[in-house]
């Protein structure tokens, strides 16, 4: 039997989740690896399993933001300080008054999602370089090398966005001449969705490699990732016959 999938880490070998091995050193996984936290700066965390060639499909949901994070002392106000209750303020500010403010807005929590290598940097953004493609929260553009084009209206915390990439086989490799170096995989594609509603084909034509699912998070946005086969839109695996991220 061919092998389909290529394992981040031969330790996540059986494992559909995020990988503990492929991502930034400020992203906390909860226990079952399903869902990722962000902490100040976007970095990235890949999936556990990625491919070379077929059509793959995966769902990501956008959780509420975290301040679990935040490490604020439980009893960090002196005796002799006023009592005074944390305040939920406008624009989804948290703000919690003591004897020192401390001020955290949440509303900047951001991320993007899509597909890159194991070769990104994934001490930056996904589609920062020339191994990563992504779909950016707040205004729905795509990113790949650091370019920006327009592409949607964008997503919000609640959202299920599905990520479907495209690769036709690989070409044999020519000594001397595709041995080495980034090659163009005609007819390769990516595409997204928002809640089952196709929102298009972001990218063609990319280049060849192995390819995981993908999600930067940016100060203390949160998402859950689905690669099982249960999908919440499986009409999408039946329209483009496509196959879960799964490896069993």
């Amino acid at each position: 039997m061919r092998k389909v999938f290529t394992p981040a880490h031969e330790s996540e070998a059986s494992q559909n989740t995020f990988s503990s091995y492929l991502k930034g050193k400020a992203i906390k996984l909860n226990e079952n690896k399903l869902i990722a936290s962000g902490d100040k700066g976007y970095r990235t965390v890949l999936g556990t399993q990625g491919v070379t060639e077929g059509t793959f499909y995966y769902e990501l949901t956008i959780l509420n933001p975290s301040s679990e994070e935040l490490e604020i002392p439980e009893n960090s106000i002196p005796p002799s300080a006023p009592i005074l209750e944390p305040l939920l303020t406008t624009a989804n500010t948290l703000c919690l008054q003591t004897h020192k403010t401390s001020s955290i807005n949440m509303d900047k929590a951001a991320s993007r999602v899509g597909f890159a290598t194991n070769q990104a940097e994934l001490e930056m953004c996904v589609g920062a370089d020339n191994y990563g493609f992504g779909l950016r929260s707040t205004d729905g553009c795509v990113f790949h090398k650091g370019s920006r084009k327009e592409f949607s209206s964008g997503y919000e915390i609640g959202s299920i966005i599905g990520c479907l990439i495209h690769l036709p086989p690989q070409r044999p490799r020519i000594k001397g001449v595709t041995d080495s170096g980034l090659v163009k995989s005609e007819g390769s594609e990516i595409h997204f969705f928002k809640n089952g509603r196709h929102l298009g084909c972001a990218f063609k034509d990319f280049y060849e490699g192995c390819y995981f699912p993908a999600v930067a998070l940016y100060e203390y946005s949160r998402a859950e990732i689905n690669l099982s086969p249960e999908v919440r839109y499986p009409e999408i695996l039946e329209t483009y016959n496509a196959k879960p991220f799964f490896c069993d």
